[in-house]
Parts: C-alpha cells; sequence; structure tokens
C-alpha cells in the first residue's frame, strides 16, 4: 500500500475481491483498528451490493469469448480437456468482466452518492436558512403584537386618566379620603365616587407590593353585608390605581374597606383589613 490508510480505489478492490491476497491481508487486519478506513471499507461494499442487485448478469459476445480463449493459450482438447479448460477459463474471464465492471459502476456509484450528499447538504443548508428566516419573522411578529399591546395599554391608561379627571370636576363626584389601619404604614390612598359616570376609582401610593398568591381586595359595606368591588396590586413602586363601576341595587354605602386576600379574590371578606372609608354620605 502506498499510505498507512487505505485510499477510496483500494476500498473498492477490496470490496469486489479483485485485490492481490498479500495487500487484502494487510487491509483487512488494518480496518480491524482503524474505524475511518473501515467505515470506508464498509461504504465500498454497500456500493458493491448495491449494483450487484441493480446489474443484470450478462454472457460476453461470442466472438470476445474466442479471443479471450485464443489469448488465453485454450486450444481444442479431448472433450473431457475441453470442458474443463473451458469451464477454467470462462470462470477466470469472468471474474475479470465482474472485477472490471464492478470497479467501473462502483466508481460511478460513488460519484454519484457523492452528489446526493451534496445536493442533501445544500438542502439542509435551505431549510435550515427557511427555518431562520421563520424564527426571524416569528421573532418580529411577537415584537409587533406587544408594541400593540404597549399602545393598547397607554390608551387605555389615557382613557383612565381623562375619565378620572372628568370625575374630579364633576359636582355629582364624591371623594373619601381612606384611611390605613396600621399607624405605622406610609401608605395613603383616595376613593372616587361618580355616580354620573357611575364608577368607582381607588388610588393608592406607597403601597406595599403583596407576595405571591395575595393580592389587595376592596368592598363595600351596604346594610352591614360586604360587596366586592374586585381586586388591584399595586406597581414596583407602590402606586395602585384601579377603576371599577358602581354596584347596582344598594340602598346605601356605609363604608369601603380594602383587605389582603389570596390571589384569586375572596368570596367574603376575610384576609386583615389595609384601608378603611367613610361612604356614609354617599347615597345613589
Amino acid at each position: 500500500m502506498s499510505s498507512l490508510h487505505v485510499s477510496p480505489e483500494q476500498a473498492d478492490e477490496f470490496a469486489i475481491g479483485s485485490m492481490a491476497p498479500d495487500v487484502r491481508t494487510y487491509v483487512a487486519f488494518h480496518i480491524d483498528s482503524c474505524e475511518a478506513c473501515a467505515e470506508l471499507v464498509h461504504e465500498s461494499q454497500e456500493t458493491a451490493a448495491i449494483l450487484m442487485l441493480a446489474a443484470p448478469r450478462q454472457q460476453p459476445p461470442e466472438r470476445l469469448r474466442r479471443n479471450v480463449f485464443r489469448s488465453a493459450g485454450i486450444r481444442k482438447p479431448g472433450p473431457i480437456g475441453r470442458i474443463v479448460q473451458i469451464a477454467t477459463a470462462s470462470a477466470g474471464v469472468a471474474a475479470v468482466f465482474v472485477a472490471i465492471a464492478s470497479f467501473t459502476g462502483m466508481v460511478s456509484v460513488r460519484e454519484q452518492l457523492g452528489g446526493l450528499r451534496d445536493e442533501n447538504a445544500q438542502l439542509q443548508a435551505q431549510i435550515d436558512d427557511a427555518l431562520s428566516q421563520k424564527v426571524e419573522i416569528l421573532a418580529l411578529t411577537r415584537e409587533v403584537q406587544e408594541q400593540e399591546q404597549l399602545t393598547n395599554d397607554l390608551r387605555a391608561a389615557a382613557r383612565g386618566d381623562r375619565d378620572l379627571i372628568l370625575a374630579l370636576s364633576s359636582p355629582n363626584a364624591s371623594v373619601a379620603e381612606v384611611i390605613t389601619v396600621d399607624p405605622n404604614q406610609t401608605a395613603i390612598g383616595r376613593l372616587v365616587w361618580d355616580a354620573e359616570q357611575k364608577k368607582v376609582w381607588f388610588i393608592a401610593a406607597h403601597l406595599p407590593q403583596r407576595p405571591a398568591g395575595e393580592t389587595y381586595q376592596i368592598w363595600v359595606n351596604s346594610g352591614g353585608k360586604y360587596v366586592s368591588l374586585g381586586t388591584f396590586n399595586p406597581d414596583v413602586s407602590g402606586f395602585a390605581r384601579y377603576e371599577t363601576f358602581v354596584p347596582q341595587g344598594l340602598a346605601s354605602y356605609e363604608s369601603a374597606v380594602v383587605t389582603i386576600e389570596h390571589a384569586n379574590g375572596a368570596q367574603e371578606r376575610a384576609g386583615p383589613s389595609v384601608f378603611v372609608s367613610d361612604l356614609s354620605r354617599l347615597r345613589r
């Protein structure tokens, strides 16, 4: 062998059995310990198997057979000798034809397989590029959606500010002071009740955020029964603004209370109170 490793041509010769015995023995020992060469020989054996299954067997032309026999020194011996010689020579000639055809076919198939691998690599690159573009499009779409949501939130906040300003300037609105239950707290709050817009605003500052699983809930007391107005949470700065509609069907409003409840809100007031406001002067 010309090098320490098996070349593609030598692998093809090994696969079709056309290699010299001493070289074949060396290759057999070499591929037993060299993974790369063993893989190369394995590919050649697979290619040879494909050719053997795909190419039909054909007899050589009679004229070619006679020329080969004549070149091989085959004369016209006795019937038995002729049969033996012809059989031996035919086997040798057939082996030569098979080796040449197999080797030529393997070179062709190897080139075709290489071309297919290149086409598969190009196709995979196109698929990867398309997937990358799809990911970029999805990211841009998500960013656009987030910007639209932010815009909608800002518009909603602006509408809320406008409605609150209208309520504060309306003679039909009432502003009730909210008192903190814990004197050590610095949180302050106001309750704006606008009968004309039929809305209630609760505004607070310096209000601590609740841990996971808890929320603030505001209640209104009417005739000794507390009716929930909903839940809210302050932002990271401690500012909270909660807006809801005035409860219908209540004859009077004695007080409003803000309590700490579980995250989904409570059906009945159960948690500790944070704020309380006197609403006794409010009427429907």
